[in-house]
C-alpha cells in the first residue's frame, strides 16, 4: 500500500491518541472496578471451568484473557479485590499501564476501522473530521485508557456493521469473492460476542437488516447462509475463549435471564453533555438538523448511521457503557455531513466552524487529562 499524505496524516492522529490514552493509563491510579476485572482474570486463568459467575452478558471473557495475556503476574487478594489502595500499592512497580494497554490498542483499532470507513464513504475531508473528532475525544481517550470490555464490543460492532453492509454489496459478485469477507464478519461476531453478548445480538441484528436489504432478490437465501456461516465461526472463536470446553454452554444458559434490553431513561446521553464532550455534542446537534434540513444529505451513508445510533441509544443493558458503541458511527456522521457542507458554498464557513471544534477538543482532551 502507498503512503501518501492522507495516511500519513490519518497515523498523526492516531498517534495523538496514543498519547493521550498513554498518558491517562499511566498517570491514573487503578479504580476498583479495575482491580475486580484484574482479579477475576486470574480466577478465569486458573480455573479449568471459567464460567462467567456474575451475570453471562455484562462479565466479558475477552476482557480477562487479553488481560492476562497482555499484563505481568497479578497477585489477587483475596477479598476479591475490595482494598484498592492497598492493590494499587501493591502494584506500582508494575505499571498499571501495562495493564490498559490492550484497550489502548483496541482503541487504535478501532480508529483506523473509523478512517478506513469514513474515507471510503465521504473521501479524505470527510475522514479526517471524522477522525480528528474521535482522537480528541475525552470519552474515546477515557476507554481507551482503562480496563473495560466496552471498548471491544464498539469495535467489534463497527465491524459488524460495516462488514455486514460489505458482504452484502459483495453478494453481487461471484461467489469465489465471499469467503474473505465472511471470514472477517465471523470474527467480528466472534470478538463482540466474547466481549458483550448484548452488543453481538445488536450487531446480528443489524447484520441481518443490511445484509437482506443490500442483496439481490434472488441471493437473499445465499445472505442467510453467509450469515450462518459467520456465526459459526463466531462460535469456534467464542469457544476457544472458553477454553475448548463445556463451560461454554452452562454459560449461554444462563444468557436469557440477565440478556434483557430495556429504553433507558436519558442516561445513555449524559456523557456527552460533560464538558469534555459538549463541542461534539453541539456539533453532532447540528449536523443532526442539517441531515433533516438538506435534502442532499439524506443518503445511504448518512441515514444508516442514524439507524444504528437510534438502535444503540433505545436499547441497552444494564450496568454497560454502550455509548462508546455509539460514538464511532456518531463521528462518522458527523464527517459524512462535513464532507457534504465542504463541497457546497457554504465551505469557508464550514471549514471556520470545524477548526473551531476541533481545537476545542484538542485543549479539552489533555486538560481533562
Amino acid at each position: 500500500m502507498e503512503i501518501r499524505r492522507p495516511q500519513v496524516f490519518g497515523g498523526l492522529l492516531l498517534l495523538a491518541l496514543a498519547l493521550e490514552a498513554a498518558l491517562a493509563a499511566y498517570r491514573n491510579p487503578l479504580s476498583l472496578q479495575e482491580i475486580q476485572a484484574l482479579n477475576r482474570s486470574v480466577e478465569i486463568s486458573d480455573s479449568i471451568k471459567p464460567e462467567l459467575r456474575n451475570d453471562p452478558v455484562t462479565d466479558s471473557i475477552l476482557m480477562y484473557r487479553v488481560t492476562r495475556i497482555f499484563g505481568p503476574s497479578f497477585d489477587p487478594l483475596p477479598d476479591g479485590g475490595r482494598r484498592p489502595q492497598a492493590q494499587a500499592a501493591r502494584l506500582l512497580s508494575f505499571l498499571p499501564a501495562l495493564y490498559r494497554l490492550p484497550f489502548l490498542i483496541f482503541g487504535l483499532w478501532l480508529g483506523g476501522a473509523l478512517w478506513w470507513v469514513s474515507r471510503r464513504l465521504f473521501n479524505n475531508e470527510g475522514g479526517y473530521v471524522a477522525l480528528a473528532l474521535f482522537c480528541f475525544s475525552p470519552l474515546v481517550i477515557g476507554f481507551s485508557s482503562t480496563v473495560n470490555a466496552e471498548i471491544i464490543a464498539a469495535w467489534g460492532l463497527f465491524g459488524i456493521v460495516y462488514t455486514a453492509i460489505g458482504v452484502g454489496h459483495t453478494l453481487y459478485s461471484p461467489p469465489r469473492r465471499w469467503p474473505p469477507r465472511i471470514v472477517l464478519l465471523g470474527l467480528a461476531f466472534g470478538f463482540t460476542a466474547a466481549a458483550h453478548l448484548g452488543a453481538a445480538l445488536l450487531g446480528a441484528v443489524l447484520a441481518v437488516f443490511f445484509m437482506l436489504y443490500l442483496s439481490p432478490t434472488d441471493r437473499k437465501p445465499a445472505a442467510i447462509a453467509v450469515l450462518a456461516m459467520a456465526l459459526a465461526i463466531a462460535s469456534v472463536f467464542l469457544w476457544g475463549c472458553y477454553g475448548w470446553n463445556k463451560s461454554l454452554l452452562s454459560s449461554l444458559s444462563q444468557v436469557g435471564q440477565s440478556l434483557r434490553p430495556a429504553i433507558p431513561q436519558g442516561g445513555i446521553f449524559a456523557p456527552w453533555f460533560r464538558l469534555g464532550n459538549l463541542p461534539t455534542a453541539a456539533l453532532m446537534s447540528a449536523a443532526l438538523a442539517i441531515f433533516l434540513g438538506w435534502k442532499r444529505t439524506r443518503y445511504f451513508g448518512n441515514w444508516t448511521l442514524l439507524l444504528v445510533m437510534a438502535l444503540l441509544g433505545l436499547l441497552q443493558f444494564p450496568g454497560t457503557s454502550p455509548v462508546i458503541w455509539m460514538a464511532p458511527f456518531a463521528f462518522v456522521f458527523v464527517g459524512g455531513i462535513a464532507a457534504d457542507l465542504l463541497e457546497s458554498k457554504y465551505r469557508v464557513a464550514t471549514q471556520g466552524v470545524l477548526f473551531a471544534v476541533v481545537a476545542t477538543q484538542f485543549v479539552l482532551a489533555f486538560w481533562l487529562r
